[in-house]
Formats: structure tokens, sequence, C-alpha cells
């Protein structure tokens, strides 16, 4: 297997960085080189930044433990189902507030000339990517209904990706599609970024979050490595 090259898919961390309505993202220095070199006689200088932030910030993973008490935490999800091959569905028609629908999957199976079934990391690509960081990114954005979620759950997928920052009905509060999907088993991955270099193109999908014992979630840098073509 090789791969020509490999693609960022996540959106870089910084101080004040979007996030849902109550989460804080802050990074700051304890130690600075001015401070170091001054305190050791310029015998050695660094730097070194705390950080205060959500599992959930930016482009990050959701562990089953998220939604389902008996379910796995993030150090918990076995790593074959971290690493796997991609499936890239384009549904960049749906537009703010517009559910995507399981006949929206069929049409985009087909058009990706493979099935959705287990063993994949099945992506979702609205388009929304480009959107990100955008005032109202959180709420004009299409929708994954319930039991949209439901259906890709019993097909058996391994794991549920997109560009998305939420994946729910902003009008549901109660989040009827994490429900289904992390209840169900699936992990997810939200706020995916450069989903546009991937389509047409076969890839291994890499997402591995820091194994933080009892965690619901993760920040992650995934990457897609693209096979050559020919």
């Amino acid at each position: 297997m090789f791969f020509d090259d490999i693609v960022d898919l996540g959106h870089e961390l910084y101080t004040g960085m979007p996030c849902h309505a109550a989460e804080v993202t802050e990074f700051w220095s304890v130690d600075t080189f001015a401070s170091t070199r001054r305190v050791s006689d310029g015998r050695r200088g660094l730097h070194n930044k705390m950080m205060l932030l959500s599992e959930h910030t930016g482009t990050h993973f959701d562990a089953p433990s998220h939604f389902d008490p008996d379910g796995e935490s993030v150090e918990q999800v076995p790593l074959d189902r971290l690493v796997l091959p991609g499936h890239l569905l384009d549904v960049c028609h749906r537009g703010p507030h517009e559910p995507i629908t399981v006949d929206d999957l069929l049409a985009a199976e087909a058009a990706s000339e493979r099935t959705i079934g287990p063993g994949t990391a099945v992506v979702l690509r609205t388009g929304q990517d480009v959107r990100w960081g955008t005032s109202d990114f959180f709420t004009e954005r299409p929708h994954v209904p319930a039991e949209t979620a439901q259906w890709l759950v019993d097909r058996g997928i391994s794991l549920f990706c997109t560009d998305l920052i939420a994946i729910d009905d902003p009008q549901q509060w109660w989040e009827p599609t994490h429900t289904a999907f992390l209840c169900g088993g699936v992990p997810m991955v939200q706020q995916l970024n450069n989903l546009g270099r991937l389509v047409g193109r076969e890839f291994l999908f890499v997402v591995l979050p820091l194994p933080m014992r009892g965690g619901t979630a993760s920040p992650v840098r995934p990457v897609a490595l693209l096979m050559a073509e020919g």
C-alpha cells in the first residue's frame, strides 16, 4: 500500500477560538525565554505554556461515553477503529437548516461507487468547513436527523466524521443524533477541514485522540493518507 500525499484535516487551536457557547479556550505562558534566562543568569532559556480547554474543542473526537454511561471512554476505543479506510460522502447540496436524509446518503453512496458498511470511517462532507469560525457557523448549517444517524449505525459503520461543528438539528437541544451514534457504539469526529481534497480519492483516515482516562472526548489532528493513483 502506497500513499502519495497526507492531508491535514484539523483546525488549529488558539486562544479565543470558536467553541460551543459555554466553552473557553485559553493558552498562556508560564515560562518565557526572558524570565528563564534572567533567573538562570543566561544558562538556559525556554518557553512553556499552560492550556485551558474543553475535551470538545475544535476538531475533536467524541467517545461513546459522552452520551452513554456504559459506553467506551476515549482511552478504551481500540486503535483499529481509529485507523480506517475512509469513505467520503458528498452532501454539499444541503444548505442551512436542511436535513441530510437517508436518500441523500444513498445518492452519495451510489456516486462514490462504494457500499456504506463496516470497517470504514464514513466522512460526511457538507462544505461547511469553508465557513468555520464565522459568527453563525454553529446554527446556520445543515444537520443529520436521528433517523439518518440510526441508519448509519444499522449499516455497521465504525466511525462517523464530518466538517460540521455540530450534527443535531439546532432546535433539538436534547441532541437525539448524538444519542443515536454514541449509544449505538459509533464514535464521531467533528469540525473536519480540507475535505474538498478528498473528493474522488481513496484514503486511509487516521485520528488519534489523547488517551485520557475516562475521557468523553479529545481535541485531535486527523489526517487522510491519500492512496497513490494508478
